[in-house]
């Protein structure tokens, strides 16, 4: 989804794209208070669990937007190339938390904890989407 302009967009990505900035948005202005008062004021179990549910649901927007940007786009180029970003972002972080995973079970990493996951899957979306732009305008995209 990396245009050169607005106009490059389609209507199903300019409408993730705005989905996609309303929820970092309340990343930003949700997250930051919780953790404070969690770090300074002893709250009971019952509100850290609700502020932890609060917490998560801008990223669980995120990963909603992805299905309802699949299932809005009508272009099928964009799809086909979007579908295998997917598969290529769930691969490498699949992996990367199997390889955790037993490096932590073995006891040579530190625990870790598991919400760094869909991180990992969004940055190596935008990783396959800038070699996608560079291996297209060198004209070697299989």
């Amino acid at each position: 989804m990396i245009a050169a302009k607005r106009s490059d967009l389609t209507p199903a990505q300019r409408a993730h794209v705005r989905r996609v900035l309303w929820l970092v948005l309340a990343y930003a202005v949700v997250v930051p208070p919780l953790m404070w008062l969690r770090a300074t004021r002893h709250i009971s179990d019952t509100v850290v669990l609700i502020m932890a549910i609060v917490a998560s649901l801008p990223c669980l927007g995120f990963i909603a937007s992805w299905g309802r940007y699949m299932s809005d786009e009508r272009d099928e180029y964009h799809q086909s190339v979007n579908l295998r970003r997917n598969a290529v972002a769930t691969n490498v972080t699949m992996g990367a938390a199997v390889v955790w995973g037993c490096l932590q079970a073995f006891g040579a990493m530190p625990l870790m904890e598991a919400y760094w996951i869909p991180l990992v899957w969004v940055s190596m979306q935008g990783v396959f989407a800038c070699l996608d732009m560079v291996s297209s305008r060198k004209g070697t995209r299989s």
